[in-house]
């Protein structure tokens, strides 16, 4: 059953001093130059919690908009793409099976998956989202998440409450089938 804190705070848990991407990822740059990589809080909010994440070994190179983390929960799973080209340095493996998606990095979503050595990464900043934007950006994501999945939510007794503005429920599609995980794959992670 979806759970009772409000996705609407992860508007709040976004991770201090990064960098979002339209992929559901954010960045840190760190002070070699490398980038702290993580996913949305809202997306793991979306999925809920236990989670399962299937993540890229170290040392392997990638692609912007390649396959980058696979989110979960039980067999479903959402494929975010990578915001930046460039070979990944480490792997945070703690955050794998976490209970609680606000939990994460003392409770504002913010620990870290990759450590990432990009590629031409100039260009790709201009284009991601700080602080004002970022939130900004987050909270149109949410409403067009509640309209998205209202139709589909319907079913649950909680898709009403949501076409009225209320909360969208944490970990509300690990309630919905196959096909709604694809389609909302499909409508917000394929950029």
């Amino acid at each position: 059953m979806p759970g009772l804190e409000p996705l609407s705070d992860a508007v709040e848990r976004l991770p201090a001093g990064v960098f979002l991407q339209p992929s559901y990822t954010w960045t840190r740059i760190e002070s070699d130059g490398s980038l702290a990589v993580g996913v949305h809080p809202l997306l793991l909010g979306l999925v809920g919690a236990p989670y399962a994440l299937d993540l890229l070994p170290p040392g392997e190179r990638f692609e912007k908009g390649a396959p980058f983390v696979r989110l979960g929960h039980g067999e479903r799973r959402l494929t975010v793409s990578a915001p930046v080209s460039g070979r990944i340095t480490a792997v945070n493996h703690a955050v794998a099976g976490e209970t609680d998606w606000s939990g994460l990095d003392n409770g504002n979503g913010g620990a870290w998956l990759y450590r990432v050595e990009p590629e031409a990464m100039a260009p790709e900043v201009e284009r991601w989202m700080i602080a004002d934007r970022a939130t900004a950006w987050t909270r149109e994501q949410l409403a067009r998440v509640r309209e998205h999945l209202a139709r589909r939510a319907q079913d649950l007794g909680v898709g009403v409450a949501m076409a009225d503005g209320g909360e969208v429920p944490t970990g509300i599609l690990a309630e919905l089938d196959d096909r709604a995980w694809t389609e909302f794959e499909d409508a917000f992670l394929r950029t």
